[in-house]
């Protein structure tokens, strides 16, 4: 029962504004139905729960929707564009931009030209100077920009027909369209700018990921060698899985190296490590030693900065490092597996002294970042495992795997 309820009506009359104030009673209210008013005026009102019921329906349709595809979403658009009394739309296309991505639909253009199109052609244009000047429905204009900016968020470059359906809703003066221009301007040029492009669209299998990611990592050296291997080809392997492992003929060379100059000094597998290949994620191993500790630092021969003159005095020569060479230590190999477990790191070090016996030679720990315990493997020459389990961790969250000749 509603008794002297004030309701505001928003009529428009002759393209005039017109405010109506009437009070319904319980008379008036017996005499005819309410919600017919609702559905005829626009009422600006206290009471929202009558205003959110569209909304919760698109919002079921969305998340309850048999098939998360395509052709769903577009048929969810197509059911709102069909209805003659359609409010919302700002409400809408915003619902639509949330849920793109569970349908996979985030990077496809079609997908964005639909959700544009819900907007009616010709209304929004402004058609003065004053109009234009103080953004001809801002609110409206907002929204349209926020779907180009999740276009370019995903890396969508924009056509010509994109910018001719906001060229017919907005106008030439509005703000989408000078965001489009700046799209279709600047994102070609940066397209095809990283020298690691990934195949569209994106793979999904781990494999195919894993080899882009060492690809990336190891094209700091044109010489590197990338390998396949599969652990069941060992005699003793400790779980079934992939390994794509990536060692140049110079990082052989600093193994051969280290073995000589660097008696009994352990070299370290630590990761795993995260490395991102589009939008996906790739753990990874490196294998490593300590920096080298140098009394003569190398110059650049080209520095011409401070001359020298030699003639009198004789200097120590300094080795120019290698790429692989860092601040932090030097890098031997690089390797993803299928489960970026301690395991798999043991079959791709056995992998590794195949092609490098001397690797037999040189301790090595493996350090996982994901473990709780310290656990201790070593391989004797017959390359057995015996493994030694160490509760009493000494640095809590690494694990520490020692292989010996």
């Amino acid at each position: 029962m509603i008794y002297n309820k004030l309701f505001l009506r928003y009529v428009v009359r002759n393209k005039t504004l017109v405010f109506k104030y009437s009070v319904i009673t319980n008379e008036k209210l017996n005499g005819c139905c309410l919600i017919p008013i609702l559905e005829r005026n626009r009422l600006f009102h206290t009471n929202q729960n009558l205003c959110r019921q569209p909304q919760t329906l698109v919002k079921y349709m969305f998340e309850n929707a048999k098939e998360k595809k395509k052709e769903t979403f577009l048929e969810i658009i197509r059911t709102y564009e069909q209805d003659k009394h359609r409010r919302g739309q700002i409400e809408f296309i915003k619902l639509a931009l949330k849920y793109m991505k569970a349908y996979g639909l985030h990077r496809d253009l079609e997908a964005y030209k639909a959700i544009l199109n819900i907007f009616p052609k010709g209304p929004y244009i402004a058609n003065n100077y004053y109009t234009a000047v103080f953004r001809y429905y801002p609110k409206h204009q907002d929204t349209a920009t926020d779907v180009l900016e999740q276009m370019e968020k995903n890396r969508v470059i924009p056509d010509r027909e994109v910018e001719t359906i906001l060229l017919n809703i907005f106008g030439k003066h509005a703000d989408p369209l000078k965001k489009v221009w700046r799209m279709l301007y600047w994102m070609p040029k940066f397209k095809n700018v990283t020298p690691w492009p990934v195949p569209k669209p994106i793979p999904t299998d781990p494999k195919v990921l894993a080899r882009l990611a060492i690809q990336k990592i190891s094209s700091v050296d044109v010489t590197s060698v990338i390998s396949e291997f599969e652990t069941k080809e060992l005699e003793e392997y400790l779980e079934d899985t992939w390994i794509i492992s990536a060692i140049s003929r110079i990082q052989k060379d600093l193994l051969l190296d280290h073995a000589k100059s660097r008696t009994n000094i352990p070299i370290y597998v630590e990761g795993p490590f995260k490395i991102w290949v589009a939008d996906q994620s790739v753990d990874y191993f490196t294998l490593r030693a300590d920096p080298i500790k140098r009394t003569k630092k190398y110059e650049d021969i080209d520095d011409v900065s401070n001359i020298k003159i030699p003639f009198w005095k004789t200097q120590e020569i300094a080795v120019e490092p290698t790429v692989h060479d860092q601040d932090d230590g030097v890098y031997f190999a690089v390797c993803a597996t299928g489960t970026s477990s301690k395991d798999s790191a043991v079959s791709w070090i056995r992998f590794l002294q195949k092609d490098n016996p001397i690797l037999e030679k040189i301790p090595i720990l493996i350090k996982l970042s994901s473990s709780v315990e310290t656990e201790i493997v070593i391989m004797n020459a017959n390359m057995n495992l015996q493994k030694k389990i160490n509760n009493n961790s000494v640095d809590s969250g690494k694990s520490l795997d020692k292989f010996t000749k």
